[in-house]
Protein backbone atom coordinates (compact mmCIF):
# COMPACT_ATOMS: atom_id res chain seq x y z
CA UNK A 1 0.00 0.00 0.00
CA UNK A 2 1.16 3.93 -0.64
CA UNK A 3 0.86 6.28 1.59
CA UNK A 4 0.79 10.26 0.34
CA UNK A 5 2.95 12.65 0.81
CA UNK A 6 0.74 15.67 2.30
CA UNK A 7 1.95 19.38 2.82
CA UNK A 8 2.16 21.13 5.99
CA UNK A 9 -1.62 22.10 6.09
CA UNK A 10 -3.33 18.54 5.85
CA UNK A 11 -2.50 18.82 9.86
CA UNK A 12 -5.30 21.46 10.31
CA UNK A 13 -7.68 19.70 8.15
CA UNK A 14 -7.35 16.64 10.07
CA UNK A 15 -8.42 18.64 12.87
CA UNK A 16 -11.20 20.29 10.81
CA UNK A 17 -12.48 16.90 9.21
CA UNK A 18 -11.87 15.14 12.86
CA UNK A 19 -14.80 17.96 13.86
CA UNK A 20 -16.76 17.40 11.07
CA UNK A 21 -17.21 13.82 12.03
CA UNK A 22 -17.66 14.20 15.88
CA UNK A 23 -20.76 16.41 15.08
CA UNK A 24 -22.19 13.41 12.77
CA UNK A 25 -23.20 10.76 16.17
CA UNK A 26 -21.28 12.81 19.13
CA UNK A 27 -23.31 11.23 21.47
CA UNK A 28 -22.10 7.53 20.11
CA UNK A 29 -18.74 8.72 19.79
CA UNK A 30 -18.84 10.19 23.66
CA UNK A 31 -20.58 7.29 24.76
CA UNK A 32 -17.98 4.94 23.53
CA UNK A 33 -15.18 7.62 25.27
CA UNK A 34 -16.97 7.08 28.41
CA UNK A 35 -16.95 3.54 28.30
CA UNK A 36 -13.90 2.76 27.35
CA UNK A 37 -12.01 5.16 30.01
CA UNK A 38 -14.41 3.79 32.60
CA UNK A 39 -12.90 0.04 31.56
CA UNK A 40 -9.57 1.88 31.63
CA UNK A 41 -9.79 2.96 35.44
CA UNK A 42 -11.15 -0.26 36.30
CA UNK A 43 -8.37 -2.27 34.85
CA UNK A 44 -5.83 0.46 36.87
CA UNK A 45 -7.27 -0.20 40.68
CA UNK A 46 -6.72 -3.87 39.91
CA UNK A 47 -3.79 -5.06 42.04
CA UNK A 48 -0.66 -6.46 40.21
CA UNK A 49 -2.23 -7.34 36.62
CA UNK A 50 -4.41 -4.11 36.73
CA UNK A 51 -1.18 -1.75 34.81
CA UNK A 52 -0.04 -4.36 32.24
CA UNK A 53 -3.01 -5.48 31.25
CA UNK A 54 -4.45 -1.25 30.96
CA UNK A 55 -0.96 -0.58 29.02
CA UNK A 56 -1.24 -3.38 26.32
CA UNK A 57 -5.18 -2.80 26.45
CA UNK A 58 -4.42 0.93 24.79
CA UNK A 59 -4.01 -0.03 21.09
CA UNK A 60 -7.37 -2.34 21.43
CA UNK A 61 -9.10 0.50 22.55
CA UNK A 62 -7.74 3.15 19.86
CA UNK A 63 -8.85 0.37 17.66
CA UNK A 64 -11.91 0.13 18.81
CA UNK A 65 -12.35 3.88 18.10
CA UNK A 66 -11.11 4.50 14.96
CA UNK A 67 -13.46 1.76 13.86
CA UNK A 68 -16.11 3.18 15.45
CA UNK A 69 -15.41 6.57 13.62
CA UNK A 70 -14.78 5.03 10.17
CA UNK A 71 -18.58 2.72 11.07
CA UNK A 72 -20.04 6.22 11.34
CA UNK A 73 -18.40 8.06 8.26
CA UNK A 74 -19.06 5.32 6.16
CA UNK A 75 -22.80 4.59 7.23
CA UNK A 76 -23.45 8.01 9.31
CA UNK A 77 -25.23 6.09 11.72
CA UNK A 78 -24.60 3.76 14.60
CA UNK A 79 -23.35 0.41 14.07
CA UNK A 80 -21.63 -1.12 17.35
CA UNK A 81 -21.58 -4.57 15.98
CA UNK A 82 -18.84 -3.41 13.67
CA UNK A 83 -16.32 -1.89 15.99
CA UNK A 84 -14.90 -4.52 17.56
CA UNK A 85 -15.06 -6.77 13.88
CA UNK A 86 -11.28 -6.25 13.44
CA UNK A 87 -10.53 -7.75 16.91
CA UNK A 88 -11.76 -11.17 15.69
CA UNK A 89 -8.93 -11.66 13.56
CA UNK A 90 -6.68 -14.15 14.16
CA UNK A 91 -3.84 -12.92 16.56
CA UNK A 92 -4.97 -8.55 15.94
CA UNK A 93 -5.47 -9.15 20.19
CA UNK A 94 -1.85 -10.37 20.20
CA UNK A 95 -0.54 -7.99 17.98
CA UNK A 96 -1.82 -4.97 19.47
CA UNK A 97 -0.94 -6.42 22.68
CA UNK A 98 2.30 -6.57 22.06
CA UNK A 99 2.65 -3.33 20.28
CA UNK A 100 1.17 -1.76 24.20
CA UNK A 101 3.84 -3.36 25.77
CA UNK A 102 6.72 -1.61 23.20
CA UNK A 103 5.22 1.76 23.43
CA UNK A 104 4.79 1.80 26.95
CA UNK A 105 8.45 0.61 27.42
CA UNK A 106 9.81 2.90 24.70
CA UNK A 107 7.74 5.69 26.47
CA UNK A 108 9.51 4.77 30.00
CA UNK A 109 13.04 4.62 28.26
CA UNK A 110 12.79 8.39 26.82
CA UNK A 111 11.21 9.77 30.06
CA UNK A 112 14.18 7.99 31.64
CA UNK A 113 16.95 9.04 29.28
CA UNK A 114 15.55 13.55 29.47
CA UNK A 115 15.29 13.47 33.15
CA UNK A 116 18.10 11.24 33.61
CA UNK A 117 20.50 13.80 34.51
CA UNK A 118 18.06 15.23 37.26
CA UNK A 119 17.37 11.91 38.75
CA UNK A 120 21.16 11.14 38.94
CA UNK A 121 21.60 14.75 41.03
CA UNK A 122 19.26 13.33 43.71
CA UNK A 123 21.12 10.97 46.37
CA UNK A 124 20.01 7.72 47.09
CA UNK A 125 17.76 8.57 50.42
CA UNK A 126 16.23 11.43 48.26
CA UNK A 127 14.94 8.56 45.67
CA UNK A 128 13.64 6.16 48.31
CA UNK A 129 11.64 9.37 49.69
CA UNK A 130 10.23 9.50 46.11
CA UNK A 131 9.61 5.83 45.55
CA UNK A 132 7.59 5.25 48.59
CA UNK A 133 5.50 8.59 48.40
CA UNK A 134 4.79 7.01 44.61
CA UNK A 135 4.30 3.88 45.52
CA UNK A 136 2.62 3.92 49.43
CA UNK A 137 -0.93 5.72 48.93
CA UNK A 138 -0.46 5.62 52.90
CA UNK A 139 2.88 7.08 53.11
CA UNK A 140 3.16 9.93 56.08
CA UNK A 141 5.92 11.40 53.39
CA UNK A 142 4.72 14.88 52.11
CA UNK A 143 5.88 16.81 48.99
CA UNK A 144 7.55 19.55 51.26
CA UNK A 145 9.42 15.97 52.13
CA UNK A 146 11.08 15.37 48.62
CA UNK A 147 14.16 17.72 47.93
CA UNK A 148 13.55 19.99 45.15
CA UNK A 149 15.22 19.71 41.90
CA UNK A 150 15.42 21.69 38.70
CA UNK A 151 14.50 20.49 34.61
CA UNK A 152 16.42 22.08 32.59
CA UNK A 153 14.46 23.55 28.59
CA UNK A 154 16.68 21.05 26.60
CA UNK A 155 15.44 18.09 28.89
CA UNK A 156 11.71 19.39 28.21
CA UNK A 157 12.39 19.92 24.73
CA UNK A 158 14.57 16.65 24.56
CA UNK A 159 11.35 14.65 25.69
CA UNK A 160 8.74 16.58 23.87
CA UNK A 161 10.70 15.82 20.24
CA UNK A 162 11.71 12.05 21.45
CA UNK A 163 7.78 11.86 22.63
CA UNK A 164 6.91 12.84 19.25
CA UNK A 165 8.74 10.98 17.18
CA UNK A 166 7.46 8.05 18.92
CA UNK A 167 3.71 9.23 18.94
CA UNK A 168 3.90 9.30 15.13
CA UNK A 169 5.85 6.22 14.83
CA UNK A 170 3.11 4.11 16.62
CA UNK A 171 0.29 6.08 15.51
CA UNK A 172 -1.24 4.36 12.39
CA UNK A 173 -0.17 0.63 13.96
CA UNK A 174 -3.39 -0.23 15.52
CA UNK A 175 -4.95 0.61 12.24
CA UNK A 176 -2.36 -1.17 9.95
CA UNK A 177 -2.63 -4.35 12.68
CA UNK A 178 -6.64 -4.43 12.44
CA UNK A 179 -7.66 -3.24 9.38
CA UNK A 180 -4.75 -4.59 6.58
CA UNK A 181 -3.62 -7.63 8.82
CA UNK A 182 -0.37 -6.57 9.06
CA UNK A 183 2.75 -8.08 11.48
CA UNK A 184 3.99 -5.77 14.01
CA UNK A 185 7.02 -5.42 12.29
CA UNK A 186 5.44 -4.75 9.04
CA UNK A 187 2.21 -2.18 10.54
CA UNK A 188 5.62 -0.18 12.69
CA UNK A 189 7.66 -0.64 9.30
CA UNK A 190 4.59 1.50 7.36
CA UNK A 191 3.12 3.73 9.82
CA UNK A 192 7.10 4.94 10.99
CA UNK A 193 7.81 5.70 6.70
CA UNK A 194 4.57 7.19 6.19
CA UNK A 195 4.34 9.46 9.06
CA UNK A 196 7.98 10.65 8.79
CA UNK A 197 6.82 11.60 4.89
CA UNK A 198 4.16 13.46 7.02
CA UNK A 199 6.07 15.01 9.40
CA UNK A 200 5.36 18.84 9.25
CA UNK A 201 1.48 17.96 8.84
CA UNK A 202 1.85 16.12 11.78
CA UNK A 203 3.76 18.83 13.60
CA UNK A 204 0.92 21.30 12.67
CA UNK A 205 -1.72 18.77 13.84
CA UNK A 206 -0.22 18.29 17.19
CA UNK A 207 0.32 22.17 17.50
CA UNK A 208 -3.55 22.73 16.71
CA UNK A 209 -4.66 19.93 19.20
CA UNK A 210 -2.21 21.39 21.97
CA UNK A 211 -3.51 25.01 21.57
CA UNK A 212 -7.02 24.09 21.74
CA UNK A 213 -6.57 22.33 25.02
CA UNK A 214 -4.33 25.43 26.22
CA UNK A 215 -7.21 27.69 25.18
CA UNK A 216 -10.29 25.91 26.62
CA UNK A 217 -8.57 24.88 30.17
CA UNK A 218 -6.45 28.20 30.81
CA UNK A 219 -7.32 31.02 28.54
CA UNK A 220 -11.70 29.92 28.56
CA UNK A 221 -11.42 29.36 31.80
CA UNK A 222 -9.83 32.93 32.96
CA UNK A 223 -12.14 34.85 30.63
CA UNK A 224 -15.35 33.73 31.71
CA UNK A 225 -14.17 33.77 35.99
CA UNK A 226 -13.72 37.59 35.08
CA UNK A 227 -16.83 37.92 33.45
CA UNK A 228 -18.39 36.75 36.70
CA UNK A 229 -19.82 33.60 35.90
CA UNK A 230 -20.05 31.19 38.52
CA UNK A 231 -17.42 28.80 39.53
CA UNK A 232 -19.18 25.83 39.40
CA UNK A 233 -20.91 26.73 35.89
CA UNK A 234 -17.39 27.37 34.63
CA UNK A 235 -15.96 23.86 35.63
CA UNK A 236 -19.03 22.37 34.17
CA UNK A 237 -18.48 24.32 30.96
CA UNK A 238 -14.73 23.58 30.32
CA UNK A 239 -15.12 20.16 30.83
CA UNK A 240 -17.44 19.60 28.50
CA UNK A 241 -15.77 21.63 26.16
CA UNK A 242 -12.26 19.82 27.34
CA UNK A 243 -14.57 16.27 26.46
CA UNK A 244 -15.47 17.51 23.37
CA UNK A 245 -11.81 18.50 22.35
CA UNK A 246 -10.61 14.96 23.40
CA UNK A 247 -12.91 12.56 21.69
CA UNK A 248 -12.11 14.70 18.37
CA UNK A 249 -9.05 14.16 18.73
CA UNK A 250 -9.69 10.45 18.97
CA UNK A 251 -11.71 11.16 15.27
CA UNK A 252 -8.21 12.83 13.95
CA UNK A 253 -6.94 9.35 14.34
CA UNK A 254 -8.95 8.12 11.54
CA UNK A 255 -8.64 11.77 9.92
CA UNK A 256 -5.18 11.46 9.70
CA UNK A 257 -5.26 7.92 8.58
CA UNK A 258 -7.51 7.97 5.41
CA UNK A 259 -5.62 10.96 3.93
CA UNK A 260 -2.62 9.59 4.36
CA UNK A 261 -3.48 5.77 3.33
CA UNK A 262 -7.11 6.78 1.95
CA UNK A 263 -10.35 5.22 3.21
CA UNK A 264 -10.42 1.56 3.99
CA UNK A 265 -12.51 -0.90 2.43
CA UNK A 266 -15.64 -2.32 4.72
CA UNK A 267 -14.62 -5.73 3.58
CA UNK A 268 -10.76 -5.57 4.64
CA UNK A 269 -12.06 -4.82 8.10
CA UNK A 270 -14.25 -7.44 8.39
CA UNK A 271 -12.62 -11.03 9.78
Amino acid sequence: MQAAKLPFSAGLQWVQAAFALFKKQPTALLAITFIINFLSQILIILPLIGLPLFIVSIPISSLIMVTACRSIDHHNKVIPAEWIQPLKKPAVIQRLAIIGFLYASIFVLITFIAFYPTLNALSHEDMQKISRLLSDPESKLTLNDIPSFSISIFQYVLWAALTFLTAITFWNVPQLIGWENMSVKKALFYSLVASWRNKLAFIVYFSVWGILFYVSQYLLTDLLVAIGLPLMLVAFVIQILVMIIAVSMYCGFYSSYIAIFGKPDVRAIQP
